[in-house]
């Protein structure tokens, strides 16, 4: 997938900016998800940058072999040509906001919005330096320039709509650009990212709250919190997550379903299977014929 998507559905609308005559500016998107969908397969965008805004929810990506967690309020850009996607994990429910702009080629011909190719140039220059940390908490202003887009882009053609379109996006850009160059790279505290590599660390154990928290000297309802203002999820949300990244390796690997559940510590592989489906929209044995490309799996490694 290398040209941007512009397919709306009941729930995700896309709008195509190229038709109202913006060179650079490409596709502004949107989806407001009730439940989990498939995954997002991994792809790239040639000479194009995306700034994904993440109103609410949570949502997992893979960029570059690296992973980042999404927690609403955050802003995740990735860079032209870099491999992006859910991997094979599930677009989760939540609304995100996604923009499109294709970089200006080499000369500096084309001019982004309503900018000089000086100021085109600065504003491009400013973006991609935000590539060392590229993902970081936004702001109100953020979706209300978005919203407010999808808004205008609704009414009657005419020239007046774009200039506020125009402003808005530019307004939109402008904010990401002050929000990205003033955000701290490390935002997880050390004893939180302690906790965390604990957790991956014996993910193959029955990991309570309750020993997390004394651990680490803390109350369980300030380590609860406290884990969660900084990672944005739940500790035991983030124990399953752990413990279905892991179920997928072993399941990859030509692990039985039964093998896997009592290895992770669930307490039964029909209970594992419901897990995994939830937090992965697919059963192990799908999961694992997919993967391994078997057509028709023995029914000692089916679990409903």
């Amino acid at each position: 997938m290398t040209h941007p998507d512009l397919l709306s559905t009941e729930d995700r609308l896309i709008l195509d900016l190229g038709k109202l005559g913006y060179p650079c500016v490409k596709v502004l998107g949107q989806y407001n998800y009730r439940q989990m969908r498939r995954s997002l397969e991994m792809h790239r965008h040639v000479g194009m940058l995306e700034i994904c805004y993440l109103e609410k929810g949570t949502q997992y990506y893979h960029v570059q072999g690296k992973d980042y967690r999404m927690k609403g309020g955050d802003v995740l850009l990735t860079f032209p040509g870099e491999e992006h996607g859910t991997r094979d994990f599930p677009e989760e429910k939540g609304r995100l906001f996604w923009l499109i702009i294709l970089l200006p080629g080499p000369g500096g011909k084309q001019r982004l919005l309503n900018l000089t190719k000086e100021e085109t140039k600065e504003m491009i220059d400013r973006l991609l330096h935000l590539q060392s940390n590229r993902m970081f908490h936004g702001s109100a202003l953020l979706k209300n320039h978005l919203n407010r887009i999808f808004q205008v882009y609704r009414e009657q053609d005419s020239l007046y709509k774009k200039i506020q379109i125009t402003n808005l996006l530019l307004g939109f850009l402008i904010h990401v650009v002050e929000l990205g160059e003033r955000a701290t790279e490390n935002q997880v505290s050390e004893t939180i990212s302690q906790v965390c590599r604990f957790i991956q660390q014996n993910i193959h154990d029955e990991l309570s709250l309750e020993s997390l928290a004394s651990q680490w000297n803390l109350s369980l309802s300030h380590f609860k919190y406290r884990f969660k203002k900084e990672t944005g999820i739940p500790p035991a949300d983030y124990i399953v997550r752990q413990k279905i990244a892991m179920a997928k390796e072993l399941l990859a690997g030509g692990c039985k379903v039964h093998d896997v559940a009592y290895r992770l510590a669930f307490s039964s592989p029909s209970y594992f299977a419901t897990v995994f489906k939830r937090y992965s929209g697919k059963t192990p044995t799908r999961y694992t014929r997919e993967k391994l490309n078997i057509s028709h799996p023995s029914p000692a490694s089916q679990v409903a």
